[in-house]
């Protein structure tokens, strides 16, 4: 009896083991109360994004007005994975980590080498609109190049900040961000959670900025922000955000299971089909006995089909 009980209790300790190790351990979660009162941004106490910086795959809208003759400087540019972009004749720019301002800045520093400073729009104008001159008699250069109303530089697709939306949603993957999103906005564009999730169980992971210690793991409340309208846990998303969904806790361990039998499975099928066939082959083997002749030394004929 001692034995049996033993095993018993071997037999639960391996059972709650074995659902701790399919669950997975999970960080302790943030209170809400405590995100509640705190300033992380979220759906109606949103932020706005810091100045832009371009990026590979970034598209850059860059004009200059009444270029070089035949070498105009119009359209979109992608921005390389190098971090440059082409501008056709004029050769290339890195523009790779810099604000839009500074983007066009450098634009117009590498333009000068190839197009006049009052093309460029670089020359401070009289009331008017004649070129002053210097002390020396050249012309003055205005004391910032971004003011230039004759080289127009913008985004025009945001392609290099992303957010991500991980686990069991219909369509997970990385998504664009505009700076607008929330965590709702995410689960939407996502398709929605598959019936194999959890809820209960979705965090919002955010990584963490230069110099920080580690990255900040916010729990969402989905049935406070759908069913209560409750925005405390209603994220603003921010670029490099992830978004995960985890699995219901009773899936993950039927198909931790299912991994595990299937092997067993596979070799038990092998073995009764190997099993058969070898009993076919052997009854295939055994000679079919005939019947007796009713004449004594009459020869045997076949029976013809149907016969009795």
């Amino acid at each position: 009896m001692d034995r049996m009980r033993n095993k018993d209790r071997r037999a639960g300790w391996l059972t709650t083991l074995l659902v701790c190790a399919v669950s997975g351990c999970q960080t302790v979660r943030t209170p809400e109360e405590k995100i509640a009162s705190s300033n992380i941004p979220r759906e109606f106490t949103k932020i706005s994004m810091p100045e832009y910086v371009v990026e590979p795959p970034d598209l850059v809208l860059v004009e200059v007005l009444e270029a070089l003759p035949g070498r105009p400087i119009s359209g979109e540019r992608l921005v390389r994975p190098d971090g440059k972009i082409s501008l056709g004749f004029y050769g290339e720019v890195y523009v790779a980590g810099l604000t839009i301002p500074e983007v066009k800045e450098k634009i117009i520093l590498h333009l000068r080498k190839y197009i006049a400073d009052e093309t460029l729009g670089i020359l401070e104008l009289d009331e008017e609109g004649v070129v002053k001159l210097d002390s020396t008699g050249k012309p003055i250069v205005i004391k910032d190049l971004r003011d230039s109303d004759r080289v127009f530089v913008d985004v025009t697709a945001y392609n290099s900040k992303n957010y991500y939306v991980l686990g069991d949603v219909l369509v997970p993957g990385k998504m664009p961000i505009t700076g607008n999103e929330t965590v709702l906005d995410a689960l939407n564009y996502a398709g929605g959670l598959l019936p194999t999730a959890a809820p209960q169980n979705i965090r919002l992971v955010r990584p963490a900025p230069p110099g920080a210690c580690c990255e900040q793991l916010l729990p969402v409340n989905l049935a406070a922000i759908t069913s209560g309208g409750d925005p405390s846990t209603n994220y603003q998303l921010m670029p490099g955000d992830r978004l995960v969904v985890y699995r219901d806790p009773l899936i993950r361990v039927t198909v931790f299971l299912d991994r595990l039998i299937a092997p067993i499975q596979t070799i038990l099928g092998t073995s009764l089909q190997f099993a058969f066939t070898k009993r076919a082959l052997e009854l295939a083997a055994i000679p079919i006995p005939r019947p007796p002749s009713t004449t004594a030394g009459a020869p045997t004929l076949p029976l013809e089909p149907g016969a009795r």
